[in-house]
């Protein structure tokens, strides 16, 4: 996976100092090797985990021509067939990102919607003296920007940037209400005003005036369902493909085995077309509750995997709570990425540096208890013209509670930073990358489907519980369920086939029928949860963490005190959001 990292200067006034300020407090995401970028508007690092081309391939990558030059982080699963269609398999450089700059050379921006893979990409137009910062479909690989005076600054972590940047950084009251609302903040938006992420399947460049335009190569959404139901056969040839995909490498790969019917159909793909025994890892609990463990030890044994389970006890969540988001730098709203985190280390002890996993199936196959809902002939839902402005359409609120926000508001807002919000509301930017008539072609299904990918997805689950925990550990994680062939599937695959008899992942699930063992196949869906937080805490951490919320101006005395699940039905415990935001905002020096 990498990261990346640099500074432009279209002046010619670069401070070098900080690509290398900040490529030392990346070296977690590429301990292997460093490669350096140099020319007079630019300054840009890499530091390389070497899954692929290890002994034959390089950075930074040109095209033929020179013109374009690419530091790229990431893996390119279809680069050798991309090298046949541009002509240029025949260079030294053996690494599959050296595809990019030809891509962009023969195409333009709209050449990475070819790519199958992830990555995170800096590209400098020799010719125009322009960058431009380009991440994938999804969003895999994250990628930070901020200008400041005449330069820009990139990063593949948002901590690395703030901290190398000398900037007075304020938090962006924005993102918090984001938080609070949706349980996610949605790229571009982060929690640090004035910096911003490159949104999945976009390009952002810059020149000499430094005005960023971006510009979309590709989203997810675009749905044209056959009329004939996709086969069995098809849906299980498909997924193995994408699997075998993203086992090549120079390097074992392992996989996260939760014990869920997803990552289930994975492992017993991977096992099908490896010779050697896999390696499997998962999280465990003692909380009956909690563990999964049955479930994952009945897979293990039907692969022949070699698995290892990591326990993670209630004094982890406490010990390592805070660790854990000081890393990320992300607000969190349940305490699962310490078991992330620590999993993570333990691939990586293991001597891993790759682990496929399961994440995508839920958003793109309907598979979560919402799609069961919303599949419902239901009359009466409240139109809200908030709803319209951040979706495009004023029945659809996705997991807005809108009766409980306001509340909501009240008990983690001070009136201060309420009367501030004013004009800066979540609902007030458009969420999903469709306009009004765009969505008026969706079915309710398929809306939330674009919602979840956008908004749910990418930020969180590909990104804090995703490469945060993973890379702190330099482990890279791959996903099968988003290679481009199975995505493509999913969008020509109708409703009626994803759901049967409100059963979401209908289709997935009868592809695997009598594949995967009967109890994982079954098995109602189970997210990936952990401890309580303030269940495991001991007094002298959380009132040193209700000082810490309480300095920050943001959030009012006394909101640590009260038990949020007083509120009926409140889906998570939105103390863990403002003691997070609060250690976020102590890490990275935010002024409110």
């Amino acid at each position: 996976m990498c990261g990346v990292c640099g500074t432009y200067a279209p002046d010619g006034r670069l401070d070098r100092g900080v690509a290398v300020d900040m490529h030392d407090r990346l070296i977690h995401r590429g301990p292997d090797e460093t490669y350096s970028l140099n020319t007079d508007v630019l300054s840009a690092k890499l530091v390389r985990l070497g899954m692929n081309g290890i002994t034959d391939g390089w950075q930074p990558a040109e095209d033929r021509s020179g013109r374009y030059v690419a530091m790229t982080n990431g893996e390119i699963y279809n680069a050798q067939a991309l090298h046949a269609r541009l002509g240029s398999a025949g260079g030294a450089n053996r690494v599959d990102v050296a595809v990019v700059p030809e891509l962009v050379a023969r195409y333009g921006v709209q050449g990475l919607g070819l790519i199958d893979g992830q990555f995170a990409t800096i590209v400098l137009d020799r010719a125009e003296n322009d960058v431009f910062l380009a991440r994938d479909r999804f969003g895999i690989c994250p990628l930070y920007y901020a200008v400041t005076g005449s330069q820009l600054h990139f990063c593949s972590e948002i901590k690395p940037l703030v901290q190398s940047v000398p900037e007075a950084w304020k938090v962006d009251l924005g993102a918090v209400d984001q938080y609070f609302s949706l349980g996610n903040i949605v790229a571009p938006r982060t929690l640090v005003q004035g910096v911003a992420a490159v949104p999945p399947g976009s390009a952002v460049r810059f020149g000499p005036g430094l005005e960023p335009r971006t510009e979309r190569y590709w989203r997810y959404g675009d749905f044209a369902a056959t009329a004939e139901p996709v086969p069995d056969e098809e849906i299980r040839d498909t997924l193995r493909q994408a699997v075998k995909d993203r086992l090549h490498a120079d390097v074992e790969i392992g996989a996260y085995l939760s014990g869920g019917f997803d990552s289930t159909a994975i492992v017993t793909e991977v096992s099908g077309l490896r010779s050697s025994p896999l390696r499997t890892f998962s999280a465990v609990f003692d909380d009956p509750a909690l563990d999964e463990g049955r479930f994952q030890r009945e897979v293990a044994a039907t692969v022949g995997s070699k698995h290892e389970q990591v326990l993670v006890s209630r004094a982890d969540i406490t010990e390592k709570f805070e660790q854990m988001v000081r890393h990320c730098c992300y607000p969190q709203r349940e305490t699962y990425n310490v078991a992330a985190m620590m999993l993570a280390d333990t691939v990586r002890a293991t001597g891993i540096k790759g682990v496929v996993s399961g994440e995508g199936a839920d958003e793109l196959f309907f598979g979560y208890d919402s799609y069961a809902f919303d599949s419902a002939a239901r009359t009466g839902r409240g139109a809200r013209a908030e709803n319209e402005q951040a979706w495009g359409r004023a029945d659809f609120g996705w997991e807005v509670d809108w009766r409980r926000l306001a509340g909501r508001r009240t008990d983690y807002l001070t009136p201060q930073v309420r009367e501030a919000l004013v004009g800066q509301e979540f609902w007030r930017t458009r969420l999903i990358p469709f306009s009004d008539e765009e969505v008026a072609s969706l079915s309710r299904m398929q809306l939330r489907s674009v919602a979840d990918v956008y908004v749910q997805l990418s930020g969180h689950l590909l990104g804090d519980h995703g490469d945060s925990m993973l890379m702190g550990s330099s482990v890279e994680g791959r996903y099968p369920f988003l290679g481009n062939g199975i995505v493509a599937l999913a969008q020509r695959t109708g409703d009626g086939q994803k759901m049967v008899d409100f059963e979401g992942k209908a289709c997935l699930k009868s592809a695997y029928e009598g594949i995967v063992p009967e109890s994982v196949l079954r098995r109602g869906k189970h997210g990936f949860t952990a401890y309580d937080l303030r269940e495991v805490t001991d007094r002298r951490t959380w009132d040193r963490w209700r000082d810490l919320v309480e300095a920050g101006g943001i959030f009012p005395t006394g909101c640590l005190d009260t038990d949020p699940r007083s509120r009926a039905a409140e889906k998570w415990d939105f103390r863990l959001s403002a003691i997070s935001i609060a250690i976020v905002m102590d890490e990275l020096g935010l002024a409110l």
